[in-house]
């Protein structure tokens, strides 16, 4: 079996552009045109199979693409973290010969990313067209899709540019700063960190599986971004949680404090990346002592963003571990089994508790000398196991309720819809020969 690393020219030798649409359909639509009926079928189904091919093709080739996305943002992200430590350790300015290479660095990298983002959405666009066995790009591209494209773009080309751009900043006490524009750009720029997701999504063993596909085209069911994150969100829900909080926190960290330090250098110390980190892990936490304040409005605004995604990745993680507690269905079966067992053998002594001392209040009520106190704990005693034989009725019904889910009652309707249908073949087929007996009789 050849290699999946294969180049796209190399697949036939009518293909020398990988990304051509038209020659790409142009083979995969013409089969099944013939009149021949067995040459149309062994046709098609090859047809099926060269679009499986150039599917996988596309696919592996989108993720060079997104490869190359993911390693030119965290490289311009990385460019841009140090420019802004020697800037707030105050080692060097926005004028130094050092800042302005390394923002011309990061302008090269984003007019990079730049560009494998269009790559990115126009083989994404190919791979679509291959799906929807259409001929234009265009087609398949949406009003959604342009919109996202174009936010895509103006998202990603947010960077610190070379040169020493400034605003003025009043403070709370009325005291006015000469800013960077820089704090702005380069907390924006962080965004580009939504790459992460695209990286795993497309190194997800899901989207290049042929199989699934198969079975997601017979279901009509589209494997993308969406069923990609649901399954892995299924499969480890918690380590998923569990990294998204963390790195969140860390970066907020970074963007409270250079937010911080922007806006007035003078507040440097030592400490200052662990107290933002305590203030960003309260907020993140919602239970926040105000012992520590952000200033600027930059940081203000990095706190309302840890406030709101702690709120939503606090409660994905509450419902998970509820989740996990859960019993599966073979632990609810046995879990109600055995509480049955018990509430059935709680109620057999309740009965059998109820009927001797029954019987014994009727031998000492006939006797005529029972004590008043022995009648009465006898008859408290009768109504106490009448009462837990009515108690233990009601859990049965619990328990047999709790145990009958979605699942089973799906699994018993289609049981008795398939009897039924064989009921009903049987019932025509009776009805024919029937009716078969009956036209030789009249004959």
């Amino acid at each position: 079996m050849a290699s999946p690393q294969f180049k796209l020219a190399d697949m036939t030798d009518d293909l020398r552009k990988p990304l051509n649409t038209g020659n790409v359909l142009k083979n995969y639509t013409e089969p099944g045109t013939e009149e021949d009926a067995q040459t149309g079928t062994v046709r098609e189904s090859l047809s099926l199979a060269r679009k499986l091919e150039i599917r996988l093709a596309l696919t592996l080739c989108r993720r060079r693409v997104v490869d190359a996305e993911f390693a030119l943002a965290m490289f311009g992200i990385s460019l841009m973290v140090l420019e802004a430590e020697l800037y707030i350790n105050q080692i060097t300015t926005k004028v130094d010969l050092v800042s302005f290479l390394l923002k011309g660095l990061i302008s090269i990298s984003t007019f990079l990313l730049l560009v494998a983002i269009c790559v990115d959405y126009y083989i994404s666009a190919n791979i679509r067209v291959v799906d929807s066995k259409l001929q234009n790009i265009l087609s398949v591209m949406t009003l959604r899709d342009w919109v996202c494209l174009v936010l895509e773009l103006i998202i990603c080309s947010i960077h610190p540019f070379p040169g020493n751009f400034k605003f003025n900043y009043a403070s709370k006490l009325g005291v006015i700063h000469s800013v960077s524009i820089d704090a702005i750009f380069s907390i924006a720029m962080l965004i580009r960190l939504y790459l992460i997701c695209r990286f795993a999504v497309a190194h997800s063993n899901i989207v290049t599986d042929t199989f699934i596909y198969s079975i997601g085209i017979m279901s009509k069911t589209k494997i993308n971004t969406s069923f990609v994150f649901k399954a892995l969100i299924n499969r480890r829900p918690g380590v998923l949680l569990i990294v998204v909080m963390v790195t969140t926190v860390i970066v907020n960290t970074w963007a409270n404090r250079a937010c911080e330090l922007y806006f007035d250098r003078n507040k440097y110390n030592k400490n200052s990346f662990f107290e933002s980190l305590w203030l960003i892990t309260m907020v993140f936490l919602s239970s926040d002592h105000g012992d520590v304040l952000p200033e600027s409005y930059c940081g203000r605004f990095v706190s309302v963003v840890t406030a709101v995604l702690g709120l939503i990745t606090s409660s994905l993680l509450i419902a998970i571990i509820a989740q996990q507690i859960e019993h599966t269905r073979s632990e609810k079966h046995v879990f109600a089994f055995a509480s049955r067992v018990q509430t059935s053998y709680r109620k057999k002594s309740a009965a059998a508790d109820a009927i001797k001392s029954f019987f014994r209040l009727t031998v000492l009520t006939k006797a005529g000398n029972a004590p008043h106190r022995e009648v009465s704990r006898l008859k408290d005693k009768v109504k106490q196991s009448l009462k837990v034989m009515r108690t233990t009725r009601e859990e049965m019904m619990d328990i047999h309720d709790d145990t009958v889910g979605v699942v089973d009652v799906a699994e018993v309707t289609w049981r008795v819809e398939q009897r039924v249908n064989h009921l009903e073949s049987k019932f025509n087929a009776m009805d024919a020969k029937l009716d078969l007996i009956l036209s030789k009789m009249e004959k």
